[in-house]
Formats: structure tokens, C-alpha cells, sequence
């Protein structure tokens, strides 16, 4: 028998007892970062639903384009896909930066995403509009395309500067 919690109008403090969480790369533009906050929430019409920081500069080209694509990529690119978030996109061109080259989306009209990405999931987004130190967005996905690759090797995120992939692990150091 489960007993009925009444609100206080308080939350219990974060706790990160849920990952690993399989990292993606969330491209906007010509905008990228590292996104472990996502997960698929329909099959039919096919979406995922994402939280980004409301500081985040990627934030404000959502807004703005109404697109994003959400890539993924293998272990062996951990090392620039986990930088770029140590980047701020309003000071640098991160693709110039970490010598990553971008293709354009298939479908998307503004956003590129890496060459070398394993899995695309192209996307028209939407805010839903949630209180919360994240803003939500749901993606509509308009063209997907991958590899049975993407499977292999992925960068899964452990909390804080730790990352794994299946049987092995790994500390970023910036």
C-alpha cells in the first residue's frame, strides 16, 4: 500500500544517482555541445525531449532557429566532443577551434552538424514552457540517420569530469 505524499512546495536535493547517461553532441547553427539531459519520448511522431541550463548560450540559438540536431559519436572523439562544453559559442567558433569540420543537416536549414558523427537526429524544436534552473525542449525529429557503430563505442557521461564507454574508462583533465 503506498502512502499519499502531501507537497511542501519543496523539492528533494539533486541527487545524480542515474547515470550514466549515453552523451550526445547538440548541434544549433554552427553552435555545438556536449547534452547528457535527453531522452526519446515518442515513437510515433518520433521525439525527444532535452534540458539545457538557462545560461547557456546554445539556449538563445534554439530560441532563435527553432532547430537542432542531436548527434552522436564515438569514444574516440571524446576528448573535443567533452571540450566543446568548456567553450562558450559567443566567444569562439568552436568547429575552428577543435578542428572539427561540419557538414550542413539534410533537412535543417540553418544547423551543421560533425562530419564524422556515427548518429543524426535532425530536429524542429519547441519550448515547453516549465519553471526550473533548465529550460525543456521537445524535438520533432525530421531526418535521422546512423550507424550500427553508434552502438559500439559511445561516450557515456558518470557525473562531473567523469566519462566511460563500454569496458573502459576515462577522466577529462582541461
Amino acid at each position: 500500500m503506498t502512502e499519499e505524499r502531501k507537497s511542501t512546495g519543496k523539492s528533494a536535493p539533486y541527487r545524480a544517482f542515474f547515470y550514466p547517461m549515453h552523451l550526445a553532441l547538440l548541434c544549433v547553427g554552427k553552435n555545438f555541445m556536449p547534452m547528457a539531459w535527453w531522452t526519446p519520448v515518442s515513437k510515433e511522431p518520433f521525439r525527444f525531449l532535452f534540458a539545457m541550463d538557462r545560461e547557456n548560450h546554445t539556449l538563445i540559438l534554439l530560441r532563435e532557429l527553432g532547430e537542432a540536431a542531436l548527434t552522436f559519436l564515438s569514444w574516440e572523439e571524446r576528448d573535443w566532443v567533452v571540450r566543446s562544453g568548456y567553450l562558450s559559442g559567443r566567444r569562439v567558433r568552436k568547429a575552428e577551434r577543435l578542428g572539427v569540420d561540419l557538414r550542413p543537416a539534410r533537412k535543417l536549414r540553418h544547423t551543421q552538424v560533425p562530419e564524422g558523427a556515427l548518429a543524426v537526429f535532425e530536429l524542429e524544436v519547441m519550448e515547453l514552457p516549465l519553471e526550473g534552473d533548465r529550460a525543456l525542449f521537445l524535438g520533432d525529429v525530421v531526418h535521422a540517420e546512423g550507424s550500427p557503430q553508434a552502438k559500439e563505442r559511445p561516450i557515456l557521461f558518470l557525473g562531473f569530469r567523469d566519462y566511460a564507454t563500454l569496458g573502459e574508462r576515462w577522466r577529462f583533465r582541461p
